[in-house]
């Protein structure tokens, strides 16, 4: 099957609330935001799927990117990506916007660093292959497509829109796109106060090669939250430092066509290259800032005899090569492949990772630093009766599921059919 076309894509930048934040706090201050935005965005009985990219800008409570490893940031940041996740999600069930499906909308999710003035000169604006977290320098000079930029009222996110435009009209007196302000609500005080919840306890590995698995049939947003997390945790060197360029790398294993046969609505499960496809598309779209990412790609299909032989490996420039890789066995090459040093797992997954340790000590190899992510809450964005009515709870709990996206596009074609 096919992905289905899209339309061009609106731009919301999303002011990141003080830590320690909690779900309910970002509830009360971006709920009124998403449910005034996202039905205004889809097309309903289109085959196209509009795209809305959210940008959150981290605030001044979050350590200062460029001093502070990916691990280390790793539990603040896939904390952050969750949370807002789970609140589109709940949004979506709420206002009966559907997520990831023809007539619906397809959101992605990324860090902006907004304190230039913490970061060296060599870094801003050359963070070009340091998404999901960029300076927004480096965001503007990409250039991309948006048809739109929406905002919510307040003095803080005022002064974010003020620096995106200042850079968007510095690129030789480019003009920004449409502005629109939203509103928003107030933050919940935190009982704990403002202090951050980041602590620095010593020395963290630094990850150069790390893994991910799953299907990513018909890929959602809990898909997205997976390999957003996973595209954050591998290290990307600094331009700044001559030091340390070894080139990242990370490993995407997406299941065999052969052990999806007995999935349900088997007949609309798409076929491997196209979720290996689909699932690439994605990861350069939350990692790739760049004025021309062509000019620095490069593909290469290898199809080779025996375990992880099929690959399609994508190269940008000489920083960071991504293999994706067909798996045939609950293992993939995090049993083949030594130089893997981290896993990133959801919570259904958690088994997954100690069988591949396991398997890993075995062999006589140092075991992988596993990396779980939260899973995605309805809590976060529904009040307690929306959580208990059943059929809210099913409408958020569609958006994350590949079998309910096959089962109605299943439905679909046995009507056309018929």
């Amino acid at each position: 099957m096919a992905p289905v076309p899209q339309e061009p894509v609106s731009l919301l930048l999303l002011p990141a609330l003080q830590l320690p934040s909690t779900p309910a706090s970002l509830k009360s201050s971006y709920r009124s935001t998403l449910e005034a935005l996202l039905p205004k965005l889809i097309q309903p009985n289109s085959q196209t799927i509009s795209r809305l990219d959210i940008a959150i800008v981290l605030s001044p409570s979050y350590p200062v990117t460029q001093s502070i490893s990916r691990t280390a940031i790793f539990p603040l940041l896939q904390t952050l990506l969750a949370q807002t996740y789970s609140l589109v999600c709940s949004v979506g069930a709420l206002t009966k916007v559907d997520l990831d499906f023809p007539g619906g909308l397809d959101v992605r999710i990324f860090a902006l660093e907004p304190r230039n003035e913490a970061l060296s000169s060599s870094i801003i604006g050359k963070q070009t292959l340091s998404g999901p977290l960029v300076d927004i320098q480096t965001f503007v000079s990409a250039s991309r497509p948006y048809n739109a930029i929406y905002s919510v009222e307040g003095e803080t996110a005022e002064a974010h829109l003020k620096s995106v435009i200042t850079a968007w009209q510095s690129r030789q007196g480019a003009v920004a796109p449409p502005l629109q302000r939203l509103p928003s609500g107030p933050a919940i005080a935190h009982p704990g106060g403002s202090a951050s919840p980041y602590a620095d306890d010593g020395p963290v590995e630094v990850h150069k090669s790390v893994a991910v698995g799953g299907t990513f049939d018909h890929l959602h947003i809990g898909h997205k939250l997976l390999l957003t997390a996973t595209v954050l945790l591998a290290e990307p060197s600094s331009p700044a430092s001559s030091q340390d360029k070894k080139p990242r790398h990370i490993t995407v294993g997406i299941t065999g066509d052969d052990l999806l046969v007995n999935k349900k609505y088997g007949s609309v499960v798409e076929s491997w290259s196209t979720r290996q496809e689909r699932t690439a598309e994605f990861v350069e779209s939350i990692l790739v800032f760049h004025t021309d990412s062509n000019s620095i790609k490069k593909t290469e299909y290898i199809n080779e005899p025996g375990p992880n032989g099929k690959v399609v490996r994508v190269t940008y420039g000489d920083d960071i090569s991504i293999n994706y890789t067909e798996i045939i066995d609950p293992f993939g090459p995090t049993i083949t492949d030594e130089s893997i040093t981290a896993l990133v797992i959801s919570g259904e997954t958690r088994a997954g990772g100690k069988a591949v340790n396991d398997k890993r000590k075995e062999k006589g190899w140092k075991e992988l630093e596993v990396f779980e992510v939260d899973v995605l809450d309805a809590g976060a964005g529904l009040d307690d009766s929306e959580i208990g009515d059943k059929q809210e709870k099913q409408n958020f709990e569609s958006k994350i599921s590949s079998t309910e996206i096959r089962r109605r596009l299943h439905e679909a074609q046995t009507s056309a059919s018929g």
